[in-house]
């Protein structure tokens, strides 16, 4: 009897320690459990957080982006205005360039009409002198010089508007 008591008495003591370590291991299933729960919504909260930050971060170079694209356009305008101010100064100075050479053609005809009056006027004296016999030789000669010294300059002044019609 002795022996069934020393055995009874192992085999609860090693069924109780069974029992008892399966109670602590439940026990500590569950800690780790809650433990495991615990980090894997420490680790959503860590990705989340990481999605957001590269989220924010995505959202600044898009910002930043968006910005040196604004800058360039703007640029780019400024450059198209300063092209166009450009262009409008220089048919500015073409019109007033034209207007300047049509004001110097007429002028050389006006200078040309004058001199042909001059030397009509020269003839005019000569030939009525001549009729009238009142002129020197030497009057003569001054009027004959007169009219060659006009039309040198209408000569001159022909071959300034010819220049000047080439311009334009």
């Amino acid at each position: 009897m002795n022996k069934l008591v020393v055995v009874a008495v192992i085999a609860l003591f090693s069924l109780g320690k069974s029992y008892a370590q399966e109670t602590e291991q439940v026990k500590d299933s569950i800690v780790v459990v809650k433990d495991m729960i615990k980090e894997q919504e420490e680790l959503k909260q860590i990705e989340q957080a990481k999605v957001e930050a590269a989220a924010a971060k995505a959202e600044q170079k898009a910002a930043a982006k968006e910005q040196k694209q604004l800058a360039k356009e703007q640029k780019k305008a400024e450059k198209e205005q300063k092209k166009i101010e450009k262009e409008a100064k220089t048919k500015a100075k073409e019109a007033q360039k034209q207007e300047k050479l049509k004001s110097a053609i007429a002028s050389k005809n006006q200078d040309i009409q004058k001199c042909e009056d001059k030397i009509a006027k020269y003839e005019m004296k000569l030939a009525e002198g001549q009729r009238k016999g009142k002129l020197s030789p030497v009057a003569i000669d001054k009027l004959n010089d007169k009219i060659a010294k006009e039309q040198i300059n209408i000569l001159k002044e022909s071959e300034k508007l010819r220049k000047l019609e080439r311009k334009q």
